[in-house]
């Protein structure tokens, strides 16, 4: 079982890695492609095409890392004012209801990924692509989220600040 939870770890770590370096590209291409056309060049077509699918790329490769280390946002003015007791039981209500957002999402995404893949569509573009290449981190992104969020259901930690947690009542 630690070697499934180490292969697990590694996993949201690297892909979290894939998404820093995938940043460090889209940054390096922007600036290309303005240093190109201020000097009066031809930049190359794909920079605008592929910025954007590395941008929901990036979101949904360094999401389940976010959730696993409260990167995300979330509000806890609420959360701090209630009474420990009434505090653990909305954490695992908001753990609860995450999960099933994710999955549900994850599953969409999943199916409608399939079933544009099965009519063959394209995304014309300055590159052309399969469509499905759009859906294809959704399912993956949402459900390691899902995962994180259910370990935090299963006691691992919180996301919620030490101060929200030792709240008391105001």
């Amino acid at each position: 079982m630690k070697a499934l939870a180490r292969v697990y770890d590694t996993l949201v770590t690297a892909l979290a890695a894939v998404a820093g370096a995938m940043l460090a590209g889209v940054f390096v291409s922007i600036v290309v492609d303005v240093l190109m056309r201020t000097a009066g060049l031809q930049p190359p077509l794909w920079t605008s095409a592929l910025t954007e699918y590395a941008l929901l790329y990036m979101t949904m490769l360094a999401a389940p890392w976010m959730v696993r280390n409260a990167g995300h946002v979330f509000v806890e003015s609420f959360t701090g004012m209630l009474p420990r007791a009434w505090f653990r039981v909305v954490e695992r209500l908001v753990y609860a209801t995450c999960i099933a957002i994710c999955l549900v999402l994850a599953w969409y995404a999943a199916t409608l990924g399939y079933e544009i893949h099965l009519r063959g569509e394209q995304d014309y573009r300055s590159i052309v692509l399969p469509r499905s290449v759009l859906f294809a981190c959704l399912p993956v992104g949402f459900g390691l989220a899902a995962v994180e969020f259910g370990l935090f259901l299963l006691g691992r930690g919180s996301m919620y600040s030490e101060r929200s947690a030792r709240m008391e009542s105001i």
